[in-house]
């Protein structure tokens, strides 16, 4: 088994690799002491020539420049060619230096290409809908499951036949944005759109529904929080609200009760119904949740685009300790089995560096890598 990198050590690591790269042996610092000798002579020799002009000048501190570089040069070659001038921690730590740095730029790039897929999106959007002849006829929509995959656009339209007239000019427009973004594949369906005209019944529930929620928004905001959630259901009458409230249960509870009532009674002045309300606030594995999703994103966009086998993601934090679950097409094998352990292991990396990255606070959690037929094939446990 591969040895596993505590990310604790990373600063005692760090700091043996610089002292790994100081001259130690007698023999660096006889070779040091000649490199540095032989410069001095070579200044000496040019001070004590004709008086020195700026061309001159330039030439010694372009020598010296050169010298220096050399002896950087000879350094480095000294530390990285060989055993005998490299220690097995300094090769540990540059090796995980050069993997982290790895993940970050691909985490960036990962951002980029979100940030360039969103701009696409909108672009496509706004040239539909500058065209008049599409007015109230087109809507788009894009979707992706890993954003290093093509993106996919569906194209609702009216009816049948201004989709024969109008499909191949719509997917031309989305094929030349693509082009500009410097985004060469993407999948394009034009599907017609249903016409379903909702009843007379539908349209006054849709109505109170709204009057409803603006209701008790802005109840809940005079009082100073925030709705995370809503939902309204006719049958039973019900107002059910999921609120931003900290503090102990003790307070959570007060407040609770204080919203239900205010709303109830608000409702039942401007509406003349009676509801029932309830009020929740998140928990705690919500808020969890809250602070782990960007976490959660990551692992899966990265370990995908760095492991194609990875097909799949889902997460779960009861029972304790979380668990994140790697979906792959992967066979059982001693083969696979070790190419699981090198995407687990990958995808600890990314969740490390991402945590730290957002300063979320550490908490154990467990890594499973799943087969095609989503049986277990490793996991490991990280406290």
């Amino acid at each position: 088994m591969k040895k596993q990198y505590e990310d604790t050590d990373l600063d005692i690591s760090l700091k043996k690799l610089n002292a790994d790269l100081l001259w130690k042996t007698k023999q660096k610092q006889e070779l040091k002491k000649r490199i540095i000798s032989d410069i001095e002579k070579l200044e000496s020799q040019e001070r004590s020539k004709v008086p020195l002009l700026s061309t001159r000048i330039k030439k010694v501190s372009l020598i010296r420049k050169i010298t220096y570089s050399g002896i950087a040069l000879i350094i480095l070659l000294g530390l990285f060619i060989g055993s005998a001038f490299i220690s097995p921690a300094m090769a540990e730590v540059v090796s995980k230096v050069s993997f982290i740095n790895q993940i970050v730029q691909s985490l960036k790039e990962t951002d980029d290409r979100k940030g360039k897929l969103d701009a696409l999106y909108d672009e496509i959007s706004k040239k539909l809908n500058e065209n008049k002849e599409y007015e109230g006829k087109v809507e788009v929509g894009m979707s992706w499951l890993f954003s290093s995959e093509p993106p996919s656009f569906t194209v609702w339209v009216g009816d049948e036949e201004f989709k024969i007239e109008h499909g191949d000019e719509i997917k031309d427009i989305i094929f030349r944005c693509a082009k500009s973004y410097k985004i060469d594949e993407v999948e394009i369906v034009l599907e017609v759109r249903d016409k379903v005209e909702p009843s007379e019944k539908s349209k006054e529930l849709e109505k109170l529904t709204d009057e409803l929620l603006t209701i008790t928004q802005e109840v809940v905001e005079e009082k100073g929080y925030t709705i995370l959630a809503s939902g309204i259901s006719m049958s039973p009458k019900k107002v059910s609200i999921k609120v931003g409230i900290e503090g102990t249960e003790q307070h959570y509870k007060k407040v609770k009760n204080q919203i239900e009532k205010h709303v109830h009674d608000v409702i039942y002045a401007k509406k003349h119904e009676k509801f029932e309300v309830e009020v929740k606030r998140e928990s705690e594995d919500e808020i969890k949740g809250q602070n782990w999703q960007p976490i959660f994103t990551a692992v899966m966009e990265e370990t995908h685009k760095k492991f194609k086998e990875t097909n799949g993601f889902a997460y779960s934090f009861h029972p304790k300790p979380l668990e994140i679950i790697l979906k792959t097409s992967l066979s059982k094998g001693e083969e696979t089995e070790e190419q699981a352990e090198r995407i687990e292991e990958y995808a600890r990396q990314v969740v490390e560096v991402k945590r730290k990255e957002l300063s979320v606070e550490a908490i154990p959690y467990k890594i499973i890598i799943r087969d095609k037929d989503h049986k277990k094939l490793y996991e490991k446990l990280h406290n």
